[in-house]
């Protein structure tokens, strides 16, 4: 790991300053904590969107390390849902990322920070990431990538930093939950939120709540099927205080991107 770790550190060392879009998972984080500990947190600028579709835990996740590590951190903030976005298309990731990245590289520009990066990895070639185009768009830098880095690197590089997210799962964004070409409605977001984050609470770290009309679908690794069954009558009780009518467990398991119509 070291070799890779020397690797990133000397693709960094050059740019002398950089912004990186700091989501709160895994991968950025290890990319900015690797980027304060070559550059300086001074250096270092860390961007988060706070937005109706944005993990409150992420944010807070995010806030927290740039604390420990010194970095300015400026959000920007969103109340509402955008209207290209509105009733959650195909290419909402693409959309959605081209529009806040551009505001992440204004910022950052501002501030003298001349190279955005971001924490794409080599793994997220083999996935579905609509959202790769912006980045592309925009000359977005992606150090994890470039030096051809996937997650099981990236967790390394956390576990030797002592970094509190080395073991955490992947997340994403909380459109992912719901059904392309219906209107979103933030409150819905907002329940969903609360869902998951009562889950990782008291019962499954890695899942996701997927929604349907009035039904909310609990996807999870078959082998934590036990956990979400013993405390199904708990787990029920608290979706329908969040206004759900149905909750249901999705015995196919959790799939990436379930909710994914891909063009």
């Amino acid at each position: 790991m070291n070799t890779k770790l020397d690797k990133l550190g000397a693709f960094l060392k050059p740019k002398g300053r950089v912004a990186v879009a700091l989501s709160g998972g895994l991968d950025s984080s290890v990319l900015l904590a690797v980027a304060a500990k070559v550059l300086g947190g001074g250096n270092c600028l860390a961007l988060t969107a706070r937005t109706p579709y944005t993990m409150a835990d992420e944010i807070f996740d995010a806030a927290a390390l740039c604390r420990k590590l010194g970095v300015e951190h400026p959000e920007i903030s969103r109340s509402e849902i955008p209207e290209e976005i509105l009733f959650n298309p195909p290419d909402r990731c693409y959309l959605c990322k081209r529009a806040i990245f551009s505001e992440f590289k204004t910022v950052a520009e501002q501030r003298g920070f001349g190279t955005l990066c971001d924490g794409t990895n080599a793994d997220d070639l083999s996935d579905y990431r609509p959202g790769m185009r912006a980045l592309r768009e925009l000359s977005v830098v992606s150090p994890f990538l470039e030096c051809g880095l996937g997650k099981s690197d990236i967790r390394e590089i956390a576990h030797g930093f002592g970094m509190a997210v080395a073991d955490k799962p992947a997340y994403a964004c909380l459109l992912t939950r719901l059904v392309h070409g219906e209107k979103i409605d933030v409150r819905t977001l907002s329940k969903i939120d609360k869902f998951e984050s009562f889950l990782r609470a008291n019962f499954v770290l890695a899942v996701r709540a997927r929604v349907e009309s009035e039904t909310v679908r609990i996807e999870c690794v078959p082998s934590d099927f036990r956990k979400i069954l013993d405390g199904a009558e708990r787990i029920c009780a608290f979706a329908q205080s969040l206004g759900f009518k149905h909750c249901s467990l999705d015995l196919a398991g959790y799939k990436r991107g379930s909710m994914n119509v891909v063009q």
